[in-house]
Order: structure tokens, then C-alpha cells, then sequence
């Protein structure tokens, strides 16, 4: 999870000094995986002792250097390197999270499944630049209207996903419209292509817990379907009209 350098580097600490070391090993690769970063910091520290019995202070500036160099690496692993946000990866291990801590607080949550409407036809027609600057703009849209404790990744091409907190039975259209207007600034301001998303949602229930890609599989068939509906005639004479759009 945190880069295929990192784990080489672990495996040839643990032979330089085997037998405990191997088991440090293992544990701080799980722990690393759980986001245990107390444990993680730990670990790190018998891994770097282990052939010393004193902590010097050359052995301290060492796992200072080993554990910003740890955290660097797992932020990288988790982020998707043009938007910003989580990658696949990054968002389905925070998005888990999130869901149990709400899960154990008995409050639902919302998760919705965004496409970026046209990115081929942008990439085919103006370039692969045009196309990213679709997704930097869908990205920035995404988090200006949402809360700092929602959860926003990028799932793989044109498509993102995020996660945020159901405070009342307005929160999904109080989202939608927030996201609308995130889009219409953004178009506002000469965004070429034009920005245009559509949007899944499903809804997480903590008395009846679904997984985070249950959850997901469930948003996502519902934004296919909102795409069929743009395709509809009536549908296009609304946004002629100027009516809003996602």
C-alpha cells in the first residue's frame, strides 16, 4: 500500500538482522494496512534499535528521517497524482473508515458515484490536456462543495466517488445543489470544455451496514442511468432553456 520500494526496503532490513526482525516486519505491514499510525511509528523505531540497544541521537535523527520518508510514501501510494485527491486505492481504505466510525455512531452517510460527462470526445477532439483539465476541474468542484470530513477520490478514468456525512434528509440535495453551483462557477470562468457531470447516489444506513463497494456498485448504476435520462429529448431542451446541470 505504500509504494513497492518501501516493502524491498523492509524485506532487506529484516535480513540484515533476521529472526525478531522478520516478525517487526510483518506487524508493521499490517499495521500500515490498518492506518494504525502510533503502531506504525513504533515498529519503526525497534526496526532501527534493533542492532543497537541505545537510542542515540544519530539513531533518533534516523527514524525521524525513516518515518517522514514512511508517511511521504503512503501519501503517495493513497493519491491520485493529477487531481489531488484519494486514488481507488486511497478511497476505498478512507472511505471504509469513515463508514465504520459512523457505523459505531449510529449516523448515515451518503455516497455518490460522479462521471465527467464527454471526456473522451474532449480528449479526441482538443487533446489529452483538454481532458485533464476536465478532471483538475471536476476534482476542484468536488471538493469546494463538500464538507473537510467527506471523502473524495478519483475511481479510474473519468470517474470519481466521495463520501460524506447525512446530517438531515436534505443532505443530498443540499450536496447536489452545492456541486451544481461548484460546476457552474467553474464554467463560469471560461473552463474549455465546459464541465458537465452526472451523479449516482446510494444511501449508507448504520443499522443495516453495507460495504463500501456494495455501496458503490449501487451509486454507480444509479449515475448510468442519470446519463440515459441527458439522453432523452426533453432533457436537452431543459438545459436549452437553462436549467441546471451537473
Amino acid at each position: 500500500m505504500f509504494g513497492p520500494g518501501f516493502g524491498k526496503s523492509l524485506a532487506n532490513a529484516a535480513k540484515a538482522t533476521p529472526g525478531r526482525n522478520e516478525i517487526i516486519v510483518r506487524e508493521l505491514n499490517a499495521a500500515a494496512m490498518e492506518g494504525d499510525d502510533e503502531r506504525v511509528k513504533k515498529l519503526l523505531g525497534q526496526l532501527l534499535t534493533s542492532r543497537n540497544r541505545r537510542k542515540t541521537d544519530k539513531l533518533r535523527e534516523q527514524l525521524s528521517a525513516l518515518e517522514e520518508l514512511f508517511y511521504a510514501m503512503r501519501i503517495m501510494a493513497v493519491t491520485d497524482e493529477l487531481t489531488g485527491v484519494y486514488n481507488r486505492r486511497g478511497f476505498e481504505w478512507m472511505a471504509g473508515r469513515l463508514l465504520r466510525n459512523l457505523c459505531r455512531e449510529r449516523r448515515g452517510a451518503l455516497l455518490m458515484y460522479i462521471d465527467v460527462d464527454d471526456l473522451k470526445a474532449a480528449n479526441d477532439t482538443l487533446g489529452h490536456g483538454a481532458g485533464d483539465r476536465l478532471l483538475v476541474a471536476a476534482a476542484g468542484a468536488l471538493r469546494s462543495a463538500c464538507e473537510e470530513s467527506a471523502v473524495i477520490g478519483r475511481i479510474g478514468g473519468d470517474e470519481f466517488a466521495l463520501v460524506a456525512r447525512q446530517t438531515s434528509a436534505e443532505s443530498y440535495d443540499l450536496l447536489r445543489q452545492r456541486i451544481r453551483s461548484a460546476v457552474a462557477t467553474c464554467n463560469a470562468s471560461g473552463q474549455v470544455p465546459a464541465l458537465s457531470l452526472s451523479v449516482g447516489v446510494a444511501d449508507f444506513d448504520p443499522l443495516r451496514p453495507a460495504s463500501i463497494l456494495s455501496l458503490m456498485d449501487r451509486a454507480d448504476r444509479a449515475m448510468y442511468q442519470e446519463k440515459l435520462r441527458k439522453l432523452l429529448p426533453t432533457h436537452r431542451t431543459r438545459v436549452a432553456l437553462g436549467e441546471g446541470n451537473c
